[in-house]
């Protein structure tokens, strides 16, 4: 009889011990799964919405170039140019951004430093963010042209963009241009993807920033280009200009 006992006590203590392993089990995942269901949704959604964009061009003759420029720096990430002919530069994407402020593309000192990517980018981002110095010496260099497009007058000639990558060409449309003002919340321009709700508040405050109606604009639907260079003595302003990627 003890011996049966035993046996009863023993499948008894076997079997609490399966509840209590699956309540452990059970309290470790529902925490996970709370931390997954808040995630940010719009910034999900943001990413989502811009999946449309346009399709590049596809051109297998650039891979030699851009291998080359590869070779040299492996930072390289394409060819920004204007077909106009404003800007042409190399862009470089580094870990962090001040990297290339003082260092050219091709990895020499230089006051006039590198076009770069911003370090968060990646290449399918709804908004890809470009910065460049703005030479107060020289005014055809680096990004100092793109304030040329101030006026009215020179956007026809240089609305158009392209961004020459591995083997695809992805052109952009100038759509505006206009001055950040530091800290100003309404006008971040700097977010890799927007979620709707703030896309309209920083859009709406863009056109009203805007030095001119180009006739053209941005939606969510939209992958876009961000410019960024520096105002001649002005700390507190950047110049901005967004190109939208569009077909042939």
């Amino acid at each position: 009889m003890k011996k049966k006992k035993l046996t009863t006590f023993g499948k008894t203590l076997f079997a609490l011990l399966i509840v209590a392993a699956i309540a452990i089990v059970l309290v470790l995942v529902k925490p996970w799964d709370r931390f997954k269901s808040a995630a940010p949704i719009e910034t999900a959604a943001a990413s989502a919405s811009a999946s449309a964009s346009a399709a590049p061009t596809v051109d297998p003759s650039q891979t030699a170039d851009y291998q080359s420029r590869k070779n040299t720096n492996p930072d390289y990430v394409g060819e920004l140019a204007f077909e106009s002919g404003l800007v042409d530069q190399n862009v470089v994407q580094s870990t962090d951004n001040d990297k290339y402020l003082n260092l050219s593309w091709d990895l020499q000192d230089s006051t006039h430093g590198a076009a770069f990517l911003d370090y968060r980018n990646t290449m399918d981002d709804q908004n890809l963010i470009i910065y460049g110095h703005f030479v107060y010496l020289d005014e055809s260099l680096m990004f100092s042209p793109l304030h040329q497009l101030k006026d009215q007058a020179n956007y026809e000639a240089n609305k158009y963009i392209d961004l020459k990558l591995e083997d695809t060409t992805r052109k952009y449309l100038v759509t505006d241009v206009f001055y950040y003002e530091m800290d100003n919340e309404n006008l971040m321009y700097y977010y890799t993807a927007y979620s709707s709700d703030y896309f309209n508040t920083y859009y709406t405050n863009v056109k009203a920033a805007d030095f001119y109606d180009t006739g053209e604009s941005l939606t969510m639907d939209d992958h876009w280009l961000t410019l960024q260079t520096c105002v001649r003595d002005r700390d507190d302003l950047r110049l901005i200009v967004l190109a939208k990627e569009v077909t042939e």
